[in-house]
């Protein structure tokens, strides 16, 4: 399965009365992208804005954010979610790389986050350095939070294969091949290496018709090979208990890209085996099993990168992985995020296995981070309460606040993108 991107580097994005991109500036016709989102009956009040690097704005109650693609052979666009479910991972497709389209969450949810565009948030925020174009919508009567919910995801979507059409017409200047050809028979023997990925928790249980795995909601998934090119081309989308992973970086998933590069230099790329964290041991055990198998005698991986997603209880799911695949022989390795209490590995996280002796820690998410006022704020006028002080006021979002890493869009990502670590010693 080989896919191709054509990557195209945008810069700044501004508003225009024609849409297109040059340059390094992608210029989106506002109206006409306004009213391709309205024409959703589950949305009202919608309307876009953007944001670039550099600026003194601020943009709150992020939701999801997503970088702008479009197919340009060889399968849907996001299939299962706005498309037709059919196969991705192949042919080509056109990237927008250094644009981001912000999804903004119009009721409040104690995960929301926030994105500063300058000052020291912006130096740890990865959407601080990305051109933002946020779309912002209310529900309409009547439409309850999980339908609302799959409104806006389809709308961060429809937006973002939007702007990749408009630079149809611009000379190609890059692209990047991902293929996972068979390379095992050369010389030296290199070790095989999988990745087995949480995609959601059901420590909060997913809805219905919440979109994660080719449009499924993964509530009853069992662990499941995939090519990883199906991660990086729209297969997978965070769930909407968005906690620690957006889309942005399943579609530029860090451990994946890292697998391709050293693939066929220092190791062979097995394959990604898909999971989710359960709450109950019975199904926490029958998923720990037949992903280990999967590992060891599918893909017959000599080690593992393995990740969770959520809060606390998926840990236990995370280290029972760990316990089974080392039992089986696979050199196991853990990139986690870590939280407060005594700063050791042992004491910040819920449950720690004598088999986990390899743990990458993507930075500790209690950590605080004095904000400065910015002059501009998207997506409301109050700020908060975040994820864990619910009993606190909200603040103007507009002033200084002092904010906790999690309460940062993609400061401490589960899957490792951002600049955040630990080390103990």
């Amino acid at each position: 399965m080989r896919l191709q991107y054509d990557v195209h580097t945008v810069d700044r994005v501004v508003f225009g009365a024609r849409g297109g991109f040059r340059d390094g500036v992608l210029t989106v016709d506002r109206e006409e992208l306004r009213a391709l989102l309205a024409a959703d009956p589950r949305l009202q009040a919608v309307d876009v804005q953007a944001a670039n690097p550099g600026e003194s704005c601020r943009i709150i109650n992020m939701f999801d954010v997503a970088e702008p693609r479009v197919k340009v052979e060889g399968g849907p666009n996001f299939p299962g979610a706005i498309e037709p479910i059919a196969r991705v991972g192949a042919g080509r497709t056109r990237v927008l790389r250094g644009a981001a389209v912000v999804a903004l969450n119009a009721l409040y949810e104690r995960y929301n986050t926030i994105i500063d565009m300058a000052g020291p948030g912006a130096e740890l925020i990865p959407y601080g350095r990305t051109a933002n174009i946020c779309v912002t919508g209310e529900p309409a009567p009547g439409v309850e939070r999980p339908a609302y919910y799959r409104a806006l995801k389809e709308a961060m979507l429809k937006a973002g294969v939007f702007l990749a059409r408009s630079a149809g017409d611009t000379p190609l200047k890059a692209t990047e091949t991902y293929d996972l050809d068979d390379r095992a028979a050369a010389a030296p023997p290199r070790p095989r290496v999988a990745y087995v990925y949480m995609l959601a928790s059901q420590q909060r249980p997913t809805h219905p018709d919440e979109p994660v795995l080719y449009g499924d909601n993964v509530r009853y998934l069992l662990p499941t090979i995939l090519h990883p090119n199906e991660l990086l081309d729209g297969a997978v989308l965070c769930p909407f208990w968005n906690f620690g992973t957006e889309t942005y970086f399943i579609q530029n998933h860090p451990i994946v890209l890292e697998l391709y590069r050293r693939h066929g230099a220092t190791l062979d790329f097995a394959g990604v085996v898909v999971t989710v964290a359960h709450v109950r041991e019975v199904e926490r055990r029958r998923s720990v099993l037949m992903a280990a198998n999967l590992a060891k005698n599918v893909l017959r991986a000599d080690g593992v990168l393995l990740t969770k997603v959520a809060g606390g209880i998926p840990e236990s799911d995370l280290m029972a992985t760990c316990e089974a695949l080392e039992e089986m022989g696979i050199k196991t390795t853990i990139v986690v995020w870590t939280h407060g209490t005594d700063r050791r590995v042992e004491g910040s996280l819920t449950v720690v296995s004598p088999r986990a002796d390899a743990i990458v820690s993507v930075g500790m998410h209690d950590e605080t981070v004095e904000l400065p006022p910015m002059e501009r704020v998207i997506g409301g006028e109050l700020a908060g309460p975040f994820s864990e002080e619910a009993g606190a006021p909200a603040l103007p979002a507009a002033g200084p606040l002092l904010v906790k890493y999690r309460d940062l869009a993609g400061v401490i990502n589960q899957i490792g993108a951002n600049r955040a670590s630990i080390e103990e010693y």
